[in-house]
């Protein structure tokens, strides 16, 4: 058989291996599927539709080298003042920009054995990668420590810890973008010998919506995969 003739032949064969390494199941294998459970966000005074879905530490640890996860993590929990405050502001945030909230709760009760440690992990991994904004742990003095000990006691740093309410956007295993707490200055104020936190005022409710939506918009903008670099 001449080259001429076979040439034919060799297009088509090519033809088939490509439309086979790019058939349906392939395709769906590599694209990310939300079988996360929707949040009970009651708590946070949101009734009805919303975005947010429940994810455990767990497996917020195998999101981040899942490929061609793209999505918004948030970590916080319903008694942290902050939080309430942020949440119904997320939420507005994200209806408007149609994205989804995987929602890792640090409720203290969960905060125990393996828990604990796969916070642990986390936290190290987000620091490690880029994070910015952690606070961190110290220790402590013995339970059983005098007034001397505690006095000259000198903390040493342990390790970072997850601040909340904390909004971050993982793209293949790279934090493209965080957001820790309301606004800076936001803080408890005393009235009459009662500490409470100041609800957000209109342009702060504005600014905060704004800065969620500048992270979350960028879900839909084109970026490497695996790349290890930022989307602009």
């Amino acid at each position: 058989m001449t080259f001429k003739k076979a040439l034919p032949l060799l297009l088509v064969a090519v033809l088939v291996f490509i439309v086979a390494a790019c058939s349906p199941d392939e395709q769906e294998s590599a694209v990310f599927v939300n079988n996360f459970d929707p949040s009970d966000m009651s708590t946070y005074y949101i009734e009805g539709e919303h975005s947010f879905y429940d994810v455990s530490m767990y497996e917020v640890l195998n999101l981040r080298y899942l490929e061609n996860f793209n999505g918004i993590l948030y970590f916080g929990f319903p008694s942290c003042p902050w939080c309430q405050a942020a949440v119904p502001v997320i939420h507005d945030a994200a209806q408007a920009a149609g994205v989804n909230i995987f929602y890792i709760s640090r409720a203290g009760a969960l905060r125990e054995g393996d828990w604990l440690d796969w916070d642990a992990e986390m936290a190290w991994w987000l620091y490690e990668n880029g994070m910015t904004n952690m606070a961190w742990l110290y220790t402590r003095p013995d339970e059983d420590a005098d007034e001397e000990e505690i006095e000259n006691f000198v903390p040493e740093r342990i390790r970072p810890n997850i601040n909340v309410p904390q909004i971050v956007h993982l793209r293949n295993g790279v934090i493209i973008d965080q957001h820790r707490g309301t606004f800076e200055g936001h803080d408890h104020e005393i009235v009459d010998d009662v500490r409470f936190l100041p609800e957000l005022g209109e342009d702060e409710y504005n600014n905060l919506f704004d800065r969620y939506t500048e992270i979350f918009r960028r879900v839909f903008e084109a970026c490497p995969i695996n790349s290890g670099e930022d989307c602009d």
